[in-house]
């Protein structure tokens, strides 16, 4: 799979014209740089959720996510988030008690996304995706 995505990702590098290279390429910032920072945006997203079941298990996750999207050209579109993800289970004890299970985990998982669109009718994306959410693993709430 790996090399499947590489020899994509090299097709896709060698078929970009001039004008995609060149944008890239061109420093507008008092500083020095291949990266056009106008091209760029950076937005932020937070999250938290927990729950309980009826056998008295619980679980949270929180996650505060960075969205980076770089335009190199209106062909060629960039966009990486990274997941700031904390997440692990307690059990009740009754009242507002609860007793922690030691799993407590904290994780950075990145996404991103290609996209090249070389005519109106023809798209490109490479995507690759990882989450993990509590309320999926090790059978919590069978």
């Amino acid at each position: 799979m790996k090399r499947i995505m590489l020899i994509t990702l090299l097709i896709i590098a060698f078929s970009l014209n001039a004008e995609i290279i060149n944008s890239a390429f061109t420093p507008e910032l008092l500083m020095p740089s291949i990266i056009n920072m106008n091209n760029l945006t950076i937005n932020h997203s937070m999250s938290f959720s927990s729950s309980i079941s009826s056998n008295n298990q619980s679980a949270y996750e929180s996650v505060y996510t960075n969205h980076l999207n770089y335009n190199f050209n209106s062909k060629l579109n960039l966009k990486i988030d990274l997941n700031f993800i904390n997440y692990g289970s307690a059990t009740y004890q009754g009242r507002i008690e609860f007793d922690g299970n030691h799993d407590n985990t904290s994780k950075v998982l990145p996404n991103f996304q290609l996209n090249y669109n070389p005519s109106e009718n023809m798209n490109f994306t490479i995507e690759f995706r990882q989450y993990n959410s509590p309320f999926e693993r090790n059978g919590l709430f069978d």
